[in-house]
């Protein structure tokens, strides 16, 4: 300091006349440090107007007190005074940054130094305590800190959090001869509702979740949200595994239970993935990702939710998925597919009013496999609007073949998946292959599943609309699936229904699978939708629909799917198959 010299200069009372000029103008120009000078001894012999608004003392209450009043009991205790004076006067300087005390008992941090005085003879006369109350700005950056740990969004722990604790309690795990458990959970419906009543929707359910988490998990546990709909709970101090299971039930019973939002009625259920440390893994990130894979394995198991511990299994049924996917990126890239077609035949006229086209694999890896299996894993992949779109394409230039062969009056019936009807441009991309082929709206069906049709509130639902302003047909698969939800068809651009073939097994056999049957059936027709019964396998079958008035029938007791070659045939001499 470029003022050290005058410094050695201070007297050590206020009142003293050695240079009061100097002393008055460091004092006044530092209201917002405190500065104090002791005698040798610690005893306080100057305070500042900084030094009154930081600690509360006029100087008349505390000229001539020790200073350790100016510190906590627990600094006290362990000589903290003392040791700053010894080494201001061992070193020359005693850096200071803890909590001090105010007059009324507060405390607030500070950051301070502490320089000895000395006369011109070199010796120490006493000290100069500089400070200045830190106490907001170690909240601003503790809170800065704090957030940085936290997801904005739900108050709860964010991924950085999530590392960190995992570690620490991990550890302790270790220590204490105990388990730690991760449950890795993602919401089920949750994009569904982002969609159909928006962002900050979707923004207040999380919120929600986050707090109903909270209230379900012990002080002991912790949860944090990974972003999206994706949240991870750590129970600690577990003895067995088996633990897990009763807070996963827990949760999933928690979180199935209806929420208001906006006004709105939600049930959303979640799906859990358990892992264990340190039986699975010891690894922060092989724990995560085991805990990951068996969360995707309820979720395609069971799309209501659920939980799935984490097996060894786990990892061969990864690495096969894995294999797959590779392949049907190379299917898809080479279009290695065809399509089979299956009739649809009118119960009174007994004439072929539709053919379905089914989607099959060219690829040995991928044939070996169920194609509901192949469409699942281009949806989960990524690759399945490319795949639709090439359906779309070939089964509308091989409609276009038959009319040129003079094969009229039925449908080519194409079904959809979830994610096509949220894309912006299928409408766009169906105008034109129609357009290519020269055929017009009406001769192409669309089937989506009831589930989708139910919950197209929102973009899927003007997507429908799009495609029915087209001429294009829609129909709803598995149809009775959703029984409880068959009142929100009504309205929705639909015009036909496909009974779920899970309906027939018992059919008509079984009294109480008819009268089911019956009631979906009546509802239908109620809601002035024709009916598609698929599966039909015998005669027997076929007698029972057409008595309930069941428009059309599909199955293999008319014709099992078909390439292109035997479909034509089968269009042109239909009474010889």
């Amino acid at each position: 300091m470029s003022t050290k010299k005058k410094h050695t200069k201070l007297p050590l009372k206020p009142t003293d006349k050695a240079n009061p000029g100097l002393l008055d103008a460091i004092f006044a120009s530092a209201t917002e440090y405190a500065i104090i000078t002791t005698d040798p001894q610690g005893v306080i012999v100057s305070w500042n107007r900084g030094a009154e608004l930081v600690f509360g003392y006029m100087p008349g209450e505390i000229v001539g007190k020790p200073l350790a009043l100016l510190f906590t009991s627990e600094d006290n205790a362990s000589g903290v005074p003392m040791r700053e004076l010894t080494n201001a006067r061992d070193i020359g300087r005693s850096d200071d940054v803890r909590w001090h005390r105010r007059k009324d008992g507060a405390v607030f941090w500070a950051d301070g130094v502490m320089t000895p005085i000395r006369d011109f003879n070199g010796e120490i006369t006493g000290y100069l305590k500089i400070l200045r109350d830190e106490t907001e700005r170690r909240r601003v950056e503790t809170e800065r800190a704090q957030m940085a740990r936290i997801d904005l969004l739900t108050g709860v722990g964010n991924r950085s959090e999530l590392e960190e604790r995992l570690s620490e309690m991990s550890a302790a795990a270790l220590r204490n001869g105990n388990l730690l458990l991760i449950h890795m959970m993602d919401l089920n419906n949750f994009k569904q509702i982002n969609d159909r009543w928006g962002h900050q929707a979707g923004d207040r359910l999380l919120q929600r979740v986050a707090r109903s988490v909270r209230d379900v998990i012990r002080d002991s546990d912790f949860v944090a949200r990974l972003g999206g709909d994706e949240f991870v709970v750590l129970q600690a101090n577990v003895q067995t595994p088996e633990t897990g299971a009763s807070l996963a039930i827990k949760l999933i019973e928690t979180l199935s239970n209806p929420i208001q939002i906006d006004g709105h009625e939600v049930v959303i259920g979640v799906s859990i993935g358990i892992s264990v440390f340190p039986d699975d893994a010891s690894d922060q990130d092989e724990l995560m990702r085991k805990a990951d894979l068996a969360l995707y394995k309820i979720k395609h198991e069971r799309s209501h939710g659920g939980y799935h511990y984490y097996s060894r299994q786990l990892d061969a049924e990864a690495h096969n998925k894995a294999q797959l996917i590779a392949s049907l990126k190379r299917s898809v890239k080479a279009r290695a597919f065809r399509l089979e077609y299956q009739p649809q035949v009118d119960t009174r006229s007994e004439n072929i009013v539709g053919v379905e086209a089914l989607l099959r694999c060219q690829d040995a890896a991928l044939a070996s496999h169920p194609i509901e299996e192949i469409i699942a894993l281009a949806i989960d992949s990524g690759q399945m609007l490319e795949l639709s779109l090439w359906i779309l394409t070939e089964a509308c230039a091989q409609f276009a073949k038959w009319q040129a062969q003079g094969l009229t009056d039925f449908k080519m019936c194409i079904n959809l998946c979830p994610r096509e009807l949220l894309y912006a441009e299928l409408s766009d991309h169906i105008e034109r292959i129609l357009r290519e082929n020269k055929l017009d709206g009406e001769d192409i069906e669309i089937e989506i599943t009831e589930h989708q049709a139910v919950e197209s509130d929102g973009p899927e639902s003007t997507m429908l609309a799009r495609l029915r302003s087209l001429g294009v047909t829609i129909a709803i698969d598995d149809f009775g699936t959703g029984y409880s939800s068959l009142s929100k068809l009504r309205g929705l651009p639909v015009d036909k229904v496909k009974l779920d073939r899970s309906f027939l097994e018992r059919i008509p056999a079984d009294q109480d699978s008819c009268a089911v049957v019956s009631a979906i059936i009546t509802l239908a027709h109620t809601l002035r939708l024709k009916i598609v019964v698929e599966g039909v396998e015998s005669p027997e079958q076929v007698s029972f629909f057409r008595r309930e008035g069941c428009e059309i029938l599909q199955g293999n007791f008319f014709s099992k799917p078909l390439p292109a070659d035997a479909m034509s045939k089968l269009l042109k001499f239909p009474a010889q198959d």
